[in-house]
């Protein structure tokens, strides 16, 4: 249909099949029918481009427009936009992501379970990714680069530009089919996402799908940080125990584990010991699951942290410290966005310290993005941190 491209790259357009029609905005197809899709057509239909953009960010017609002016500016940083979106957006959980303790655990599987999936080569998918931080781990393990999935274009268009650039972002709903072909990818992933999806049987049989390749391909599923039917926890959802997650599973071998014990793995330095058997009692006493569901025992092994170079990123400063520079350095002291967040992250406690001072040299090395054998250590700490360019 009609369209804009710069090179191969189709940025606003409709993308027709043999029922519908989607729009595609800024690069990313908008497949599936929620209004403000249906908006979004209508405005491409239209010529109005830039209208489709904004209905697509926000409901909110003076945000939208705010939003719109500075996303293109160099200057313009990832934190910015999340807390211009508002607290509806989640933008504290999305800022200070890359030292959560789920994330701190799900990176350690993916790199191992996609590093294994993926080792002859295949692509990974992320659905319901969210703004792309698990993206950015496959980016290096994937080939094509991942494509992400999500219902909400804006977090996707934050993901594309910023914290997982290369990626494929697709908008599209994980509790309807996914627009993809069976077996086009090796590995897929859901994190922190499953207990808010009503049709779990659904989407778990999509990702089975997805991942169908032909026999002698090592192709993965991971559900990572699903919560527990029967353990409370502050953005509880809708989940299931963990013999309900098992018995999503119809053509994959599902292995459950309880994500305080491979945090455990993580914080201790490795290895990742997927061959290890949680009991009844450490899954039923678990805040949080992880499922890997495999057919290739080779997966179930400890795993060596590490093993995979991350994508390399600028050195900063952890965004959860509040900092304080004098001329003998810069301390840091913990200092949490909400008592919420402190409620649902503050296990974050086991590998962060409440406070921690930095003398000059080493402050003065992250600053210049030099990685000396200290801010080696702090980073294995995850006191500093490899950020996106522009992230805060």
């Amino acid at each position: 249909m009609p369209h804009t491209r710069e090179g191969d790259v189709v940025l606003d357009g409709l993308l027709g099949c043999h029922c519908c029609l989607f729009p595609v905005v800024g690069g990313i197809p908008v497949v599936h029918l929620q209004p403000n899709a249906v908006s979004a057509r209508a405005a491409v239909e239209a010529g109005d481009t830039g209208r489709a953009f904004r209905v697509l960010i926000s409901s909110d017609e003076a945000r939208a427009n705010r939003f719109a002016e500075i996303a293109d500016l160099e200057s313009t940083t990832f934190r910015e936009l999340a807390e211009m979106l508002g607290e509806e957006f989640e933008g504290g959980h999305f800022l200070y992501r890359f030292s959560d303790p789920p994330f701190v655990t799900a990176s350690a599987v993916v790199r191992a379970v996609a590093g294994a999936a993926l080792s002859s080569g295949g692509r990974a998918v992320d659905v319901c990714g969210g703004t792309g931080h698990l993206t950015r781990v496959l980016l290096g393990l994937s080939s094509p680069p991942p494509v992400i999935a999500d219902l909400y274009f804006v977090k996707l268009w934050l993901a594309a530009r910023y914290v997982a650039p290369g990626c494929e972002p697709v908008c599209c709903d994980g509790n309807a089919p996914l627009p993809f072909a069976r077996g086009t990818f090796g590995f897929a992933l859901c994190a922190d996402a499953l207990m808010y999806v009503w049709t779990k049987r659904q989407l778990v049989g999509e990702m089975e799908r997805l991942v169908d390749r032909s026999s002698g391909h090592t192709s993965a599923v991971v559900v990572a940080h699903a919560h527990n039917q029967d353990v409370w926890s502050p953005s509880h959802g809708d989940p299931l125990p963990p013999d309900g997650y098992r018995e999503l599973f119809e053509v994959l071998d599902p292995r459950v584990f309880a994500e305080e014990r491979l945090l455990d793995d993580v914080i201790a330095g490795g290895p990742l010991d997927l061959s290890q058997q949680h009991d009844t009692s450490q899954l039923c006493g678990a805040e949080a699951l992880t499922i890997v569901a495999t057919r290739s025992e080779d997966v179930f092994r400890p795993h060596k942290l590490g093993s995979r170079e991350p994508v390399r990123g600028e050195l900063r400063l952890n965004p959860l410290y509040a900092t304080e520079s004098s001329g003998e350095g810069v301390r840091m002291k913990l200092a949490f966005p909400s008592r919420d967040y402190e409620e649902e992250y503050g296990a974050c406690r086991r590998y962060l310290p409440e406070e921690v001072t930095l003398d000059v040299g080493i402050a003065n090395a992250v600053a210049e993005g030099r990685r000396t054998p200290e801010v080696q250590s702090l980073l294995r700490k995850r006191i500093i941190l490899e950020l996106p360019q522009r992230y805060c």
